[in-house]
């Protein structure tokens, strides 16, 4: 048996974590647009990604890395660095190398117009505007937002009869258009639940089916 409680903090509830926004000139009127969730220490991950074919250079990115762990996520928004062959890929390399020296094995998701390159200038002064000790979910939520009408986040505390607990908390991004299988969605959960990969891998797999597709 266990206590589920709503909690604040949404992906920085979880303990070692940290979250923010930026605004690098990607949108207008100086609005947010890019993004950081950072972990004090390395994480296991689990994906799973949309089923389009024509999958954009983030996503190829990380599947080209099998198995891994990573400590920091960029994220931005106005362009989705989609349909851009592999310098897509390649420019990925290039932002990432300018990741804070705390990064450890850094990914991308990007999010926005489809067919034009990053704006890689840009995005990598961005980057040096980071705070990694900050706890700000919501500025996370809300730099990642595109035609979404408000910010999403959410967090729970789990605590356990044993006197333990757990976290888990989430921002994401997607309002229409999120066909074949979250095509123009992006979700980022935390948990400080020490769960091995593979148990975490097929929990998402079987959470998605009734859920996000």
């Amino acid at each position: 048996m266990h206590n589920i409680v709503h909690s604040q903090g949404g992906v920085t509830l979880s303990q070692g974590f940290f979250a923010g926004g930026v605004s690098a000139g990607l949108k207008k009127d100086n609005a947010l647009d890019m993004a950081f969730i950072y972990s004090q220490k390395p994480c296991e991950v689990a994906t799973v990604f949309t089923t389009n074919k024509m999958a954009a250079a983030p996503i190829r990115f990380v599947r080209s890395l099998g198995k891994f762990q990573t400590n920091f996520v960029l994220i931005n928004s106005k362009n989705a660095n989609a349909m851009t062959g592999e310098a897509g890929i390649e420019d990925i390399k290039e932002v990432l190398a300018h990741a804070p020296k705390e990064a450890l094995n850094p990914i991308m998701s990007s999010t926005g117009v489809i067919g034009v390159r990053l704006p890689k200038e840009k995005i990598i002064a961005g980057a040096k505007l980071f705070d990694i000790t900050k706890k700000e979910s919501s500025s996370a939520a809300k730099a990642i937002m595109t035609t979404d009408s408000f910010a999403k986040e959410i967090a729970f505390e789990v605590k356990l009869d044993n006197g333990g607990s757990f976290c888990i908390g989430a921002i994401a991004k997607g309002a229409g258009m999120i066909n074949p299988a979250m095509a123009t969605m992006l979700c980022f959960i935390t948990t400080d639940a020490q769960v091995p990969q593979s148990e975490m891998q097929e929990l998402l797999d079987e959470c998605v089916k009734t859920t996000f597709n």
